[in-house]
């Protein structure tokens, strides 16, 4: 009998040991779940991610105020030309022609000056006036007048000063046209001609992009670099490029016509694929795509749309930041 009851008494032992413990890892795996949730929720709402009313098949949800939040426009797929293009980078510079100095002819002091640097002066201007050392009574004034129509980009005159011939007392440049140079890949040289139109777009302007075309090309390789000199003409009427600014040279050689492609902007790549978002339903749904040949500006399509789907060109990024942070939505294609 006392052997009976010690069986029970362990048998009982080990039920409620083990359903403790069940109770334990239940508590232990529910609770971090539920904690780590809240902390993705914080961390999204932190990082100001798109608010996210429904995901999976019908892709992100945006409420009105976050599509305006995060600028985002969308834009359809369509036939287009593709140019093929050579990228390289570029310097802007003053035209060589478009330049001038000017100082004085003879044994002078500076006696006043008129202008200030980067002023905009007009073609006979007066710049300065100088006191001649010659002899007089009282000794001549010497005028400097600008030769050229443009800005002041050099101005040493300092009142007082004794100057002389070959003293540089201004630079003006005409900046309405500028240069922009760079230095063509050996291997591609070949495929760039005087006259070929170039797309050129600044650091500095993000937004604008300005159209030159190729004037002048080097006559040999540079033998450390390999490279072959290019100047390209750019019309510049709002002054907009100035020299030393740094600049992307985009040279078309040739072009593909009808070919299904969307702007680069809404291209995205993510751990060895490439995929855009495109509208559907209300909502944005990622769609891998296999892209073919590209320019500065659009992209083929091989794989992946047909003409009229809209795919976002903007306000992308905050949704693949939203899909990183959420971890919800479908990433197959259609």
């Amino acid at each position: 009998m006392k052997r009976r009851t010690n069986v029970r008494r362990f048998g009982w032992r080990v039920v409620v040991g083990l359903s403790v413990f069940a109770v334990a890892m239940r508590l232990w795996s529910a609770d971090p779940v539920r904690a780590d949730e809240q902390h993705t929720r914080s961390e999204a709402e932190e990082r100001g991610a798109p608010d996210t009313h429904a995901e999976g098949e019908e892709g992100i949800r945006l409420s009105e105020e976050a599509k305006r939040n995060i600028g985002l426009t969308v834009e359809a797929a369509a036939l287009r030309t593709i140019q093929k293009v050579i990228t390289v980078n570029g310097l802007v510079k003053p035209q060589p022609n478009r330049l001038a100095a000017v100082g004085p002819k003879t044994e002078a002091i500076v006696e006043r000056t008129l202008v200030n640097p980067w002023d905009r002066v007009e073609k006979g201007q007066l710049l300065a006036e100088l006191r001649s050392r010659q002899f007089g009574n009282p000794p001549p004034l010497i005028p400097l007048t600008a030769p050229i129509a443009g800005v002041i980009s050099k101005w040493d005159a300092t009142v007082g000063e004794a100057v002389g011939p070959g003293t540089v007392l201004f630079e003006i440049i005409d900046p309405s046209v500028m240069w922009v140079e760079g230095d063509l890949p050996e291997h591609e040289a070949y495929l760039v001609k005087t006259g070929q139109t170039v797309r050129v777009s600044l650091i500095a302007i993000a937004d604008r992009v300005f159209t030159g075309r190729i004037v002048r090309m080097g006559g040999m390789v540079e033998p450390e670099k390999r490279t072959v000199h290019v100047w390209v003409e750019v019309p510049n009427p709002a002054y907009e490029l100035k020299p030393e600014m740094f600049a992307q040279l985009n040279i078309v050689v040739g072009s593909r016509a009808k070919v299904l492609a969307v702007p680069r902007r809404a291209l995205l790549r993510s751990g060895g694929e490439t995929f855009v978002f495109i509208e559907r339903e209300g909502g944005y749904v990622r769609q891998n795509v296999v892209v073919g040949i590209q320019d500065d500006r659009d992209a083929e399509i091989v794989r992946g749309l047909h003409p009229g789907d809209r795919v976002v060109t903007q306000g992308n990024y905050e949704l693949m930041s939203s899909i990183f942070i959420k971890g919800g939505v479908s990433e197959h294609g259609h």
